[in-house]
């Protein structure tokens, strides 16, 4: 009796150790996620096709903008090649919880719900996020908008569909995809206003003369990072580290001169 406890012991320590031997030799053939991109060349990068000056698709069909230099600048400095995959606000999240992205590059606000499930780096962009509504708007500020007859264009799963409920309950939510969308369905009256980070809103008005203007107050404060999975320390500290160089630097300043015209925000959030 005590020998054949003693076998099956023996035989149960042996599984386990091959059980731990092919775990291991696994988990080292996976690699971290900077191991698989330094291993495969490249850095999958989501970014969006639709929000300049953040990012926008040339008549070519390849992205530009602020958000994709920042994602080329980060890739030659890891010595790879950017491989820009082009999604939706949605999947910002969900494709770095699958790992279909290496990284979330895309005007992508940090937040604690999001970070239960994805990390993110230090802010690169500190902004607010205001209502942009047009020009004949009756409404002076925020609150005056919290009424059931108003019509708020916001992003599905982006952080206004968080922020803009609290400020405004009574008031009727419309979801988009993009936020191109959202701005269609503001200048064509289906909507009568929309929640961006007040950067967005400046081009806007810019880009459309006489239609669109932002209100006094803001519904929260939008600290722009990059999004990463989950549970990867060394990809975090070799990403976070790079921001905080490119922001060091004035790469940043120079990179957001070059695309909104006029001088960088302080990164440095106020309280």
């Amino acid at each position: 009796m005590q020998q054949t406890k003693g076998l099956w012991m023996k035989a149960a320590l042996a599984g386990a150790a091959l059980m731990l031997s092919v775990g291991g030799a696994a988990a080292q053939q996976n690699g971290s996620i900077l191991q698989q991109v330094l291993t495969r060349g490249t850095v999958r990068i989501a970014v969006l096709g639709s929000l300049p000056p953040f990012a926008q698709m040339t008549p070519s069909g390849t992205p530009e903008g602020y958000d994709i230099d920042i994602a080329n600048m980060l890739a030659a400095a890891l010595k790879v090649k950017a491989e820009l995959i082009v999604t939706d606000i949605p999947t910002r999240v969900t494709g770095l919880q699958t790992h279909k992205f290496d990284l979330t590059i895309a005007d992508f606000t940090r937040n604690v719900e999001r970070s239960t499930t994805i990390a993110f780096t230090d802010p690169y962009l500190v902004t607010s996020m205001k209502a942009l509504v047009p020009i004949d708007s009756p409404a002076k500020t925020i609150t005056d908008l919290n009424d059931p007859k108003i019509r708020v264009a916001i992003d599905r799963g982006g952080t206004d569909e968080i922020a803009v409920p609290p400020m405004l309950p009574l008031a009727q939510l419309v979801r988009f995809n993009a936020e191109a969308d959202e701005l269609a369905s503001l200048l064509n009256g289906q909507t009568d206003i929309m929640a961006e980070d007040t950067l967005y809103n400046h081009r806007q008005i810019h880009d459309h003369p006489g239609k669109l203007r932002e209100l006094d107050g803001a519904f929260a404060q939008a600290e722009i990072a990059i999004g990463l999975p989950a549970g990867d320390f060394d990809w975090y500290r070799v990403i976070n580290l790079w921001v905080h160089q490119f922001n060091a630097t004035g790469k940043n300043a120079a990179l957001f001169k070059k695309w909104f015209g006029f001088d960088l925000p302080p990164i440095q959030a106020h309280y």
